[in-house]
C-alpha cells in the first residue's frame, strides 16, 4: 500500500469518527414498558416536567402539548393547573384536574447525569495531497512531527439520562414508563424537542394514543 492510500484510509476514518460524535448528540430511548395486555387509548393527558427551572418545565412542556395537539391528542401543560410552589403528589394533581377530561397523566423527571472526558487530538493537520508537505520526504517528515508532538485537549461531555412515565387517571396504575439517553446535547431546546418526537412515537407505536 503506498503514501498516498495509507494517508487517504487515515482521513476516512477520521471523518467516520467525527461523524460518528456528531450523530451520537442526540437523545435516544433506551428502554421502553407498557403494561401488558393494557388496551385503553387515552384522548387527552395532562403532562408534568419536573425541573429544578420553572423555564425549563414550561419550555417542556408547552413543545409537548404543542406536539401531541398536532398529532390529533388532547393535552394541557400541567404549569397552567399547578403554581410552581405546590408540590406534585395525588391531591395536587386531582384537583388540578377535577371537572377536565383528562384521561392519563404524563411525568417527567431526570434521573442521572454522567460525565465521561474525552481527549480531542489536535485538529491543526491538514493534508494535501498531490504536493505541499507531499512532495518528498524532507519536507513531510518535519510537517508530521510538528503535527504529532502538538498536544490536544480534554473535554467532558454529559449524558443525561430521564424517565417518562404515564399514568392511568382512573385506576391511578403505571401504563408504561420510557427511559432516554441524551449525549451531549447543545441546548435544552434541542433535548425537548428530540425527546418530544420520541416520547409521542412510542406511545403511538404501543396504542396509547391514537394515531392521526
Amino acid at each position: 500500500m503506498n503514501i498516498f492510500s495509507q494517508q487517504l484510509i487515515k482521513v476516512t476514518l477520521l471523518i467516520a469518527a467525527v461523524t460518528f460524535l456528531s450523530s451520537c448528540a442526540n437523545t435516544k430511548i433506551t428502554q421502553s414498558w407498557v403494561e401488558p395486555d393494557h388496551k385503553k387509548v387515552y384522548n387527552d393527558l395532562l403532562v408534568i416536567g419536573i425541573a429544578q427551572s420553572e423555564q425549563n418545565r414550561r419550555a417542556y412542556e408547552s413543545n409537548f402539548v404543542e406536539e401531541l395537539r398536532s398529532r390529533g391528542t388532547e393535552a394541557e401543560a400541567s404549569y397552567k393547573l399547578i403554581k410552581s410552589n405546590q408540590k406534585i403528589d395525588r391531591e395536587t394533581v386531582t384537583k388540578a384536574i377535577e371537572g377536565m377530561d383528562i384521561d392519563a397523566v404524563l411525568v417527567t423527571h431526570l434521573v442521572a447525569v454522567e460525565e465521561e472526558t474525552v481527549y480531542r487530538p489536535s485538529m491543526d493537520y491538514m493534508p494535501m495531497y498531490g504536493g505541499g508537505y507531499y512532495g518528498g520526504l524532507y519536507s513531510y517528515h518535519p510537517h508530521v512531527t510538528t503535527y504529532v508532538q502538538r498536544p490536544g485537549y480534554y473535554t467532558t461531555l454529559e449524558t443525561y439520562t430521564l424517565e417518562t412515565n404515564l399514568y392511568d387517571v382512573e385506576s391511578e396504575e403505571l401504563v408504561w414508563s420510557a427511559r432516554s439517553h441524551t449525549f451531549a446535547p447543545e441546548s435544552v431546546q434541542e433535548v425537548i424537542v428530540d425527546l418530544t418526537k420520541l416520547l409521542i412515537n412510542d406511545l403511538k407505536d404501543k396504542n396509547l394514543i391514537k394515531k392521526k
